[in-house]
């Protein structure tokens, strides 16, 4: 059967992932647009993004490697991380010039999916703190690297970090792909087969 992954299933897995980072429950995450996540209670604003283009998460070549994965369709194991900070950074250009059209909250945050699971707390923190990210509007980077999600204040310049099991990983994907089937919001799908 085909699975289909929309901007709705990468919303409902950030916010999934971002309750055990925040010890909230998933009612406390509304998810919405400008930004995609709003969590009141800690007063918190989260734009969503992928550092690949669909097109690219989905080439040719991994997509036996995605039919095959039940924690999260989309993990690569590129040793090229050059290329992997080259799209992080990227999908943080890319929201910097859009912030403007979102809300602003007294904490503004960007969710990054890496889509690669051997990303270093070490290599990305140093990779963060040399782009000098302004943090006028967003105060934190969640980057999303498979098992991990680690979170860099972009004021402090700190990095922390929180690991997922195997199970948890395949709960967030089950939960995503059922918010995917039910979720009215139209939007373009891959579709992997």
């Amino acid at each position: 059967m085909a699975e289909t992954y929309s901007k709705n299933y990468f919303e409902k897995y950030a916010a999934l992932s971002l309750t055990s980072f925040f010890k909230i429950s998933e009612d406390e995450i509304i998810l919405s647009d400008r930004p995609d996540l709003r969590i009141p209670v800690c007063q918190h604003g989260i734009e969503v993004t992928q550092a690949l283009t669909p097109e690219e998460a989905v080439a040719d070549m991994k997509k036996p490697l995605y039919k095959t994965l039940d924690m999260t369709p989309f993990d690569h194991d590129d040793q090229n991380l050059s290329f992997v900070f080259e799209k992080i950074d990227d999908a943080i250009e890319r929201k910097l010039i859009k912030c403007k059209n979102y809300e602003r909250y007294l904490n503004n945050g960007l969710y990054i999916f890496s889509h690669c699971h051997n990303l270093s707390e070490e290599s990305l923190k140093t990779f963060l703190i040399q782009k000098q990210i302004p943090s006028d509007f967003y105060h934190y980077l969640f980057i999303n690297c498979v098992t991990k999600l680690y979170c860099f204040d972009i004021q402090k310049q700190t990095i922390k970090a929180l690991s997922f099991r195997r199970n948890e990983l395949i709960k967030m994907n089950i939960q995503s792909l059922l918010y995917e089937k039910t979720c009215h919001k139209k939007r373009r799908k891959i579709i992997i087969s």
